[in-house]
């Protein structure tokens, strides 16, 4: 019993020490910090007056789930920690739709500046994600446009749908770049071939090309009062940029890292369900064998790595995890302190369930401009958590019907009870489909917490306890027959 606490515990102190390292790793550089902080001191006047802050977030590479992640928990950071810019570092050659529409969405929740930084692509949904940020800055050989949707294979889409994709991205394109003169033309022009992009006589990109801009091209002016294409200026080193935009302030510059987790957390979010479903099975299953608690272990460990995983895309922050870490508590309490009463059992159970969910729906920091808590934010999490649950509920059915009457089960059993013997090596036999033993009486011969192993007629059996525990020893009357044994009460001597 307490080497099965002390796993547990362990466990769960292992995972909350690896998500907090493994999530995000940002590196601050605060130039001159000291001198600042100095001089600060000096004239009686806050750090944070001196300076301005700016998150840089890479956008490497193809355009997928794992670039979504990056944007979604360095953005929920910049508001949350008050950053005053989100700076995208880009160099890529596109990606998925569904990622570039959610990504497009996270950054119009920033409420303070989005800044693009081409470095040296942003080619396809990289041209529409910097398309709706404030300002685009190039490198001197940097290189935007091509965002013609195409499938996933590269293939074209069929005309029908086509027209309905382009209608509904032209659309979504004026709704987050109306305030900029040019911008909702030139990725139009990007996106549709047969859209002839002309300002006033002149013709920027005719009927069967797409656009595809350079870093001098995009800052070409045009229009009364002339004003750039597209572009907010060329700068060959980002932290150049970031000086020059600071003006009087020194630049604190946080860099949000990407690593291997990302592409690890793409794969737990697809699979929640079945992670559920095989912690709900690990669960029920530590609650019908007795000994050390292995299948516990493996329930609460799915638990956590399905949390983990959240964590990482940028879903939810340390509090579920806690809640979790609260729920497992009150579990623990069941099992060693009062087992069989649900006292503790029940509101930890609920407590991991209202976790996960949390876990699972994207909230916002507090300081989000116009963000609610609403019901759509928990649908999807609550869909995965009755799918995992169900898929669980049956393979527990599974369980009961096939695998009591299985060699491994047997075995499995065995052995655990053996390590809770005080007396003989006698050898269990299986349990049988019979009603003749309801009300004999026994030992029970390991304990009972509140399942375990009895000894009835010369027959060892598997048995749980309605309420309570008791010690090896003890005597029991068996009351019923279950799928996983018998049900038994303890006689009162």
């Amino acid at each position: 019993m307490i080497i099965r606490c002390c796993t547990l515990i362990c466990l769960v102190l292992t995972a909350i020490f690896a998500n907090s390292n493994a999530t995000a790793q940002v590196v601050a550089d605060e130039p001159n910090s000291v001198e600042r902080q100095q001089a600060s001191e000096a004239l009686d006047t806050p750090v944070g007056d001196d300076v301005s802050k700016f998150y840089v977030i890479p956008v490497e590479g193809p355009i997928g789930p794992p670039t979504l992640f990056a944007i979604r928990g360095g953005v929920k950071t910049a508001i949350s920690e008050g950053y005053e810019s989100v700076v995208l570092d880009m160099n890529t050659p596109g990606g998925r739709l569904d990622s570039t529409l959610e990504i497009m969405e996270i950054l119009d929740r920033f409420p303070g500046k989005t800044i693009t930084y081409v470095n040296d692509e942003a080619i396809s949904a990289g041209a529409i994600i910097a398309a709706v940020t404030d300002e685009i800055y190039f490198t001197s050989k940097a290189v935007i446009g091509s965002a013609e949707p195409v499938t996933g294979q590269g293939e074209d889409i069929n005309e029908s749908m086509k027209r309905k994709l382009m209608s509904y991205l032209n659309a979504k394109m004026e709704a987050y770049t109306d305030q900029y003169p040019f911008r909702s033309d030139v990725i139009r022009a990007m996106m549709d071939p047969e859209f002839e992009f002309t300002i006033g006589e002149e013709v920027i990109s005719p009927k069967g090309e797409l656009l595809n801009l350079t870093a001098k091209r995009a800052h070409q002016e045009y229009g009364e009062p002339p004003m750039p294409l597209l572009g907010s200026g060329i700068v060959d080193e980002l932290d150049k940029l970031i000086g020059s935009l600071t003006m009087d302030k020194a630049p604190v510059i946080t860099r949000f890292e990407a690593s291997w987790s990302l592409n690890l957390a793409q794969f737990i979010v697809s699979l929640a369900p079945f992670l559920l479903a095989v912690a709900v099975i690990s669960v029920y299953v530590e609650f019908q064998t007795p000994g050390f608690g292995v299948f516990g272990v493996i329930g609460v460990f799915f638990f956590l790595v399905a949390i983990f995983g959240h964590n990482v895309a940028g879903l939810s922050g340390h509090e579920p995890l806690l809640l979790f870490v609260v729920g497992v508590a009150l579990l623990a309490l069941e099992v060693f302190v009062a087992p069989g009463t649900l006292f503790f059992a029940i509101p930890g159970f609920f407590m991991m369930l209202v976790s996960l969910v949390w876990a699972m729906a994207d909230v916002w920091p507090a300081e989000t401009p116009d963000f609610t808590w609403t019901w759509s934010m928990f649908e999807r999490p609550i869909q995965n958590l009755v799918g995992g649950v169900l898929m669980g509920v049956v393979g527990v059915i599974l369980l009961a019907r096939f695998i009591p009457k299985s060699v491994l089960w047997d075995r499995m059993v065995l052995k655990d009870a053996i390590s809770g013997m005080s007396t003989g090596e006698a050898v269990r036999e299986p349990v049988q489909e019979s009603k003749s033993l309801i009300g004999a009486m026994g030992l029970a011969v390991t304990d009972l917490m509140p399942s375990g192993e009895i000894e009835v007629e010369g027959r060892r059996l598997e048995a749980r306890l309605n309420f309570g525990s008791a010690r090896h020893g003890a005597q029991i009357r068996v009351v019923e027959k279950s799928s996983f044994g018998y049900v038994v009460e303890v006689i009162e001597s």
